[in-house]
């Protein structure tokens, strides 16, 4: 199932048939090699003989957490890429997966079904996310909402507040619908009321006077 030559591809994963599914879905890609590991001892072996461009890991694996390859990898092949592919969605997996150098983080449902864009997006520098890991990260960025009465900012729902973090990180609607789970219509009401009660008329305008106000109130800005 691998290619002779082009960009190498490591899988890490211990469930054979998930294993073969994924070596089956890459290497019927152009210019793509792909090799299978099940455990961290073995990813450990291969990495130390190979450099690849990119690396997917599980991270519940037999004899360690995918965590440890994660830092193995990057640390053998600072310039390879890691994109996690996992059944664990809690805060606990996705922070430690991100703060260890994953590059992006797929939950094993539906996400999978477009491994190939799943990849080409992270080629392109982009961080391929499962739509629920791209909400528990957003909300964990998101700032406090402003006590009552404290002025317009305040008066900010915490679904605007969701759409208005994603809208500082530069999201396109139709991302931050996917992220939200809600259609891109429902995001345009969001960002509109938004609009209204910050008084302004564009997204850099509306983070802009949110931060402001953060700041003046000695909370963290939106980033």
């Amino acid at each position: 199932m691998e290619r002779a030559t082009g960009e190498r591809i490591l899988i890490v994963e211990d469930d054979p048939a998930t294993l073969g599914w994924l070596l089956a879905e890459l290497g019927a890609l152009a210019g793509v090699q792909a090799s299978g590991c099940a455990g961290v001892a073995e990813a450990r072996r291969w990495l130390e003989q190979n450099q690849p461009h990119i690396v997917l890991t599980d991270l519940g694996l037999p004899d360690g957490s995918g965590i440890e390859v994660i830092g193995l990898a990057l640390r053998l092949h600072p310039q390879c890429e890691v994109l996690v592919i996992s059944i664990f969605g809690d805060d606990t997996h996705v922070v430690a997966a991100i703060e260890a150098g994953a590059s992006g983080y797929l939950l094993k449902d539906s996400s999978l079904e477009h491994l190939g864009e799943q990849l080409q997006h992270l080629r392109d520098g982009g961080s391929p996310l499962s739509p629920q890991i791209a909400r528990t990260l957003i909300r964990r960025q998101r700032p406090p909402p402003l006590p009552a009465g404290a002025g317009a900012a305040a008066a900010l729902t915490d679904r605007e507040l969701d759409v208005l973090t994603f809208i500082a990180k530069g999201f396109s609607y139709q991302e931050g619908a996917a992220m939200l789970g809600v259609s891109t219509n429902t995001v345009r009401t969001h960002v509109k009321r938004i609009y209204q009660k910050l008084a302004v008329n564009s997204r850099s305008e509306a983070v802009y006077e949110y931060n402001l106000w953060q700041s003046a109130h000695g909370l963290p800005p939106l980033r």
